[in-house]
């Protein structure tokens, strides 16, 4: 037979079942359950249920027969159980029939007992910005949290490394901080490999991560596709699973197969410069469309410079070469000449170009100005404006080759004044204005990762 539950503590629940617990009562309770482990173990064996209730708007159509075939159980147990002696105290007080109704809805309100033996976690920063890419909060994201999103973009920066952005509307939970489940809405993640296995669960399907980047939509019918821009996933549905490689896409729904797709990333125009660390550009700086990286890598455009994403988690174990490593403008704080930053163990790399490379051949006597920004998420650790240090650092960064008459910036010019790079005081806004043409305009931008 189990052990008597004070009747102290019986109270302070059906107390707080009933809203009606004062801050004294509360804590308390708090101190009953900490200090007591039968009373713990006791609070595990019979509120079990109790997460589940908490969560009742999931679809489940044989959770409230489980669940009441569960208070059953429990009303049926010893004189001193204690699942008895509450549903008996709450018959006795609001109702003469209907005990496991009554059990039901006292376990249904006390979330809080589950959360003080269970705590949920920290697995994420929630960032919000506005429509200029200015961090406007971070907050802490929980294990188990709903997010409900009606407009703009939101980013999940998760402990594990694995960021995620998201576009409105959207409904998901972050189930942990190796999962979530989009209800609707549309994500670009990245995982590291500290990462890998990250899964997203819609409501037809789930894909976990094999490295390293990869899009979802997901509509409340319970569509999905699922497209990979680098690397490997997964994804599965009941016991059919396809492993999806970059360049590839699938799409799921309801009662069909997993089904493959045209590659189509261009809905993710939005969320994939995001998820690439790219808060916010302007002027003739835009982001590049994405795409796997060997495409990214080759993008063109005659009127605008295109920050395109390069390789992420490069170990900085070789020196790098950079004619910017810190606030200021070139020509003008800086003269040109290359600075050596040595290595340094323990931290990694990722790098950016910002590149004007027009389509088709423009007349060597042809040239545009442009000038604009772009913002990232971290600092800038260096910049490379020349065409020998930008080759320096081709081989460990760039995800293609190409061939091009004239690389970097220019700082002498004849008809035009010189190309300028700055960067910004905080070190994260970078501004351009290339004077080009024919010629390749570009910078190389190092952050750490």
């Amino acid at each position: 037979m189990a052990a008597e539950i004070p009747d102290e503590f019986i109270e302070l629940l059906e107390a707080l079942s009933e809203e009606r617990i004062d801050e004294a009562g509360r804590a308390r309770l708090v101190s009953m359950v900490r200090e007591d482990a039968s009373l713990r173990a006791v609070l595990r064996e019979h509120f079990a249920v109790s997460r589940a209730l908490a969560s009742l708007e999931r679809d489940d159509p044989g959770f409230a027969e489980r669940t009441a075939a569960h208070v059953m159980k429990t009303a049926e147990e010893g004189e001193f159980a204690f699942a008895g002696k509450v549903t008996r105290r709450i018959a006795r007080h609001r109702f003469a029939k209907g005990l496991a109704a009554a059990a039901v809805l006292t376990l249904a309100a006390l979330p809080l007992a589950w959360k003080m033996l269970h705590p949920a976690k920290d697995v994420a920063t929630l960032v919000r910005m506005d429509e200029a890419g200015i961090v406007l909060s971070r907050t802490p994201v929980k294990a188990g949290e709903k997010l409900t999103e009606t407009s703009g973009l939101i980013r999940l920066d998760f402990h594990n490394g694995a960021v995620v952005a998201v576009e409105a509307p959207a409904k998901l939970t972050t189930v942990s901080g190796m999962e979530i489940a989009l209800e609707s809405g549309r994500l670009n993640a990245w995982c590291p490999e500290s990462a890998h296995g990250f899964k997203v669960r819609t409501k037809s399907a789930e894909l976990t991560d094999l490295g390293t980047s990869f899009g979802i939509s997901a509509s409340p019918d319970g569509r999905s596709e699922f497209v990979v821009l680098d690397g490997l996933v997964e994804v599965q549905k009941g016991s059919e699973k396809i492993r999806l490689e970059q360049g590839k896409a699938l799409t799921s729904n309801a009662q069909d197969t997993l089904q493959s797709v045209a590659f189509d990333p261009s809905g993710f125009k939005n969320t994939w410069p995001l998820a690439s660390g790219i808060l916010s550009t302007t002027g003739s700086v835009i982001p590049a469309s994405p795409d796997v990286p060997e495409k990214v890598a080759l993008s063109e455009d005659s009127e605008h410079v295109l920050v395109i994403p390069e390789r992420r988690g490069i170990p900085f174990t070789s020196p790098l070469e950079a004619e910017i490593i810190g606030p200021g403008s070139l020509p003008g704080t800086f003269d040109g000449s290359a600075k050596t930053m040595e290595p340094q163990a323990g931290r990694r790399l990722r790098s950016i170009l910002l590149r004007y490379d027009p389509v088709g051949t423009s007349p060597e006597d042809y040239f545009i100005r442009l000038e604009g920004e772009v913002t990232f998420d971290r600092p800038v650790l260096a910049i490379s404006c020349l065409r020998e240090s930008l080759e320096k650092s081709d081989g460990v960064f760039s995800t293609a080759s190409w061939t091009a008459t004239h690389r970097g910036i220019e700082l002498k010019q004849i008809d035009n004044d010189p190309d300028s790079v700055t960067l910004s005081e905080d070190r994260r806004t970078v501004k351009i204005i290339f004077y080009a043409g024919a010629s390749t305009d570009e910078i190389r931008v190092f952050l750490e990762d």
